[in-house]
């Protein structure tokens, strides 16, 4: 007898199944191309304000709710050697965007070296 045999109605999948109104889908904002530094960036809005200029990166990201939304609710971006900035908003949790973050600099090693 199996695992999930035994835990079928139990647990998260109950839940994942019941809850499928709560669940939010989330999408990478595509890159736009910049004719004239002939490369694709996104827009980060001048973040320099607060003290820090994004730098391109191939770990830099945003997050939208909606395919083609533009409110961004996780934003990720290279400021310096070893140094990132996060911002987020509602729906995500402090917890939820740190862990987004981390798996993708994780998942991105291999492209610095």
């Amino acid at each position: 007898m199996s695992n999930c045999a035994q835990h079928a109605g139990f647990g998260l999948t109950k839940d994942w199944g019941e809850n499928m109104g709560n669940v939010h889908q989330l999408f990478s904002r595509k890159p736009s191309y910049n004719r004239e530094t002939k490369r694709y960036e996104l827009d980060f809005r001048d973040r320099s304000k607060q003290g820090s200029k994004i730098k391109a990166s191939v770990k830099n990201f945003q997050l939208i709710m909606e395919e083609t939304g533009k409110q961004v609710v996780l934003l990720f971006g290279k400021v310096g050697k070893s140094k990132y900035i996060m911002e987020y908003r509602f729906p995500l949790t402090a917890y939820q965007a740190f862990s987004i973050c981390l798996a993708s600099i994780d998942s991105k090693l291999c492209c610095s070296v």
